[in-house]
């Protein structure tokens, strides 16, 4: 009876050995695909998308025509200028012994700053018609410098000025006064140096050599 359970001990031994060898190669494969990373793959599948959207996309864009509109020329009516008004066109300077005194009086209350703003646009803007012993009749163009202030002072100032004077002014057509006489004296300067200009011989011959232009109103005074 003992040898039989050596026997019986020694099978169930091997069995053991048996079974131990038999799971020894089942977990190895087991073990080894969980310890390598698997992040490539996914990696790149995400990569190879994105870099694939950007040739699609300019491709397609390629393809597709580009619609334009047809052009259209609109002829427009050219206005013709029209001729100008009595109050737009510039007023011809008709000197005068009056106008003579009038202008060397304002320019000397104006250089003594005895008159400004709208007393000094009054006293340019006027024209002396006529003078009397302690009275002198103005006329003006403009309702809106016929001002009681303003002839108060600008009568104040003549009085400094040693004219005691009373001023009447009336509304009327102006064709001598201070602000005319300047325009004039500032048209003829302006006249004189495009005539410097044109005459000096460095501006004939850019213009007869290489066809150059003045440009017109580029002539400026410097003074």
């Amino acid at each position: 009876m003992a040898e039989k359970k050596t026997l019986t001990t020694a099978q169930s031994t091997a069995t053991e050995q048996t079974t131990e060898l038999t799971q020894e190669p089942t977990t190895e494969p087991t073990t080894e695909p969980a310890t390598e990373p698997a992040t490539e793959p996914a990696i790149s599948a995400e990569i190879q998308p994105v870099a694939m959207a950007h040739p699609v996309s300019v491709q397609a864009a390629q393809q597709v025509p580009v619609a334009t509109a047809p052009l259209r020329v609109q002829t427009l009516a050219v206005r013709e200028a029209s001729e100008p008004s009595e109050r737009t066109a510039p007023r011809t300077l008709v000197a005068t012994e009056e106008g003579d005194f009038w202008t060397q009086t304002v320019r000397a209350l104006i250089s003594a700053e005895a008159i400004t703003a709208l007393v000094r646009e009054l006293a340019l803007q006027s024209q002396l018609i006529a003078r009397d012993t302690d009275q002198w009749h103005l006329r003006i163009e403009s309702e809106s410098l016929n001002q009681g202030v303003a002839r108060d002072r600008l009568q104040a100032a003549l009085q400094a000025a040693g004219h005691a004077v009373k001023l009447v002014i009336e509304i009327g057509k102006v064709s001598d006064s201070p602000a005319q006489r300047n325009a004039a004296a500032l048209a003829e300067k302006q006249k004189a140096a495009e005539e410097l200009i044109h005459a000096d011989p460095l501006v004939q011959a850019m213009v007869q050599d290489f066809g150059a232009k003045v440009v017109p109103g580029s002539i400026k005074l410097i003074s």
